[in-house]
């Protein structure tokens, strides 16, 4: 191994022909030290993935396997539908074996159809990148994805694009290869609009996924229909005169994409069975000098319903990363967000080092503390994976299994079942965010469980 020493001032070697002079030169001067044969590598001491900066949590006596199978149980006829929030990873988790991470993804792997959102991009296109953060995984990775339990995919996310068009068709291309159903972006924009759908075992109906997005621009608005596109429901601001003379700027949704998206409903509703609907918002700033964004602004709220009054049978929010109120409308549950799931947002190895990350601005700043030391926001590490048990088009039962993701060490960004006191301390929040749509979550010793009314609206069966 040649060491990398200071820079020595050598003569040179005097030998009869030119050529020979410089060969013999750069020889001397490489074995010398002057020049190293490697790069110097980038620093990732200060990392989150290589220090802590927080105590580790106590260690907890706990039999994962026995909660899990109990909450497993179900009745002959039982449809089980999942659903997580953002999904960004890039380094394989499905063959962890800690009995907090492996039962988690078990509850997925056991469902029915397991539903979350593709907040990354799966292709072999790495020159294509065209925005800082490397949400890129490579085409095999899908199978990844696939161990996971996640069978039905949203796309219509504000990093579905980036890679351009080109990533997406790769993406699309290997999601279908490994056997993952999507939604919300396609290889046009009519097919962009279409369900994604599986047929779970045992069921003659399929399970349908819608899939919209709702950025703080327009910026992913389809310009040409005949080629790769993403489903949107973009945003529109209007002038507002009010009685006391002063004119005030109002943002909502644009309602011909309401609309659109209340007839696609509408069209999966006659072909299919359940049908959800994922609906990615960025309504209000990510910066952490407007605190933690766990509210939906009212008019940003018409969208969600409109989906359950047009028959979905629930409607999956992401895009703010930190959890907000659950509302049943008809019986049907409106999760205004799940937050994230799998939050491996750094990619050490494409983006070598952590400074900008640790500067971004949704992450907290604290006074008197070292960059290095700043990690992102409790909220941002917390989630739950939402089960939905159906039978005879009715959902009988909707649990809320809590999750805590790591903030620092090796398994940055991967989720784990929430520890009892971190469990109850989620659950209390959802209790908390969800009391202004009159919703009630009880607490069944490990998660939550939201009290249905006595008879809940059907969700035909239909063959397809």
């Amino acid at each position: 191994m040649i060491s990398r020493l200071a820079p020595l001032r050598v003569a040179p070697i005097q030998v009869p022909f030119r050529g020979a002079r410089v060969v013999a030169l750069a020889a001397f001067v490489l074995l010398s030290g002057v020049v190293s044969a490697e790069p110097p590598g980038w620093d990732q001491g200060r990392s989150v993935y290589e220090r802590r900066v927080r105590p580790a949590e106590a260690a907890e006596k706990v039999d994962w396997e026995a909660r899990v199978t109990a909450l497993l149980r179900e009745e002959p006829g039982d449809l089980v539908v999942t659903a997580v929030g953002d999904v960004i990873f890039n380094e394989r988790i499905s063959h962890l074996e800690a009995p907090d991470r492996k039962n988690l993804l078990r509850i997925l792997q056991e469902a029915d159809v397991a539903i979350g959102n593709l907040e990354f991009s799966i292709n072999d296109r790495p020159e294509l990148q065209k925005v800082f953060y490397n949400f890129r995984a490579p085409r095999e990775f899908a199978w990844e994805l696939a161990a996971t339990g996640i069978s039905l995919v949203s796309l219509a996310n504000n990093h579905a694009l980036d890679f351009g068009r080109e990533g997406l068709l790769e993406c699309l291309r290997a999601l279908d290869l490994s056997g993952i159903a999507h939604a919300g972006a396609g290889r046009t924009l009519a097919e962009a609009r279409e369900p994604g759908t599986k047929r779970p075992p045992g069921q003659k109906g399929r399970v349908a996924l819608l899939s919209y997005m709702r950025y703080w621009t327009d910026r992913d608005r389809c310009a040409d229909p005949s080629g790769p596109c993403l489903a949107t429901i973009d945003p529109a601001t209007v002038l507002v005169a009010r009685s006391d003379g002063t004119v005030e700027s109002v943002e909502g949704p644009q309602e011909r994409d309401v609309k659109a998206m209340e007839e696609d409903v509408l069209l999966a509703k006659r072909r299919h069975g359940p049908v959800f609907v994922s609906y990615h918002v960025h309504d209000v700033s990510h910066a952490r000098a407007y605190g933690i964004q766990d509210t939906t602004p009212p008019n940003e709220e018409i969208p969600f319903r409109r989906a359950i009054d047009a028959g979905a049978d629930a409607v999956l929010g992401s895009g703010p990363h930190v959890l907000r109120g659950i509302e049943l409308r008809n019986g049907r549950p409106i999760f205004y967000s799940l937050s994230n799931f799998i939050y491996q947002y750094r990619t050490p190895k494409a983006i070598p080092t952590d400074l900008p990350h640790q500067r971004d601005s949704e992450m907290p700043r604290p006074a008197n503390v070292s960059v290095w030391d700043r990690r992102d926001s409790r909220e941002v590490m917390e989630s739950v994976v939402a089960r939905m048990t159906y039978r005879d088009g009715l959902l009988r039962r909707l649990e809320l299994i809590p999750v805590t993701i790591d903030d620092e060490g090796p398994l940055f960004g991967v989720p784990r079942l929430a520890s009892t006191k971190r469990a109850k301390e989620i659950v209390e929040l959802l209790q908390r965010l969800s009391a202004p749509y009159g919703t009630k979550i009880a607490w069944k010793g490990w998660y939550g469980e939201v009290e249905l009314p006595a008879i809940a609206s059907p969700s035909p069966q239909t063959a397809s």
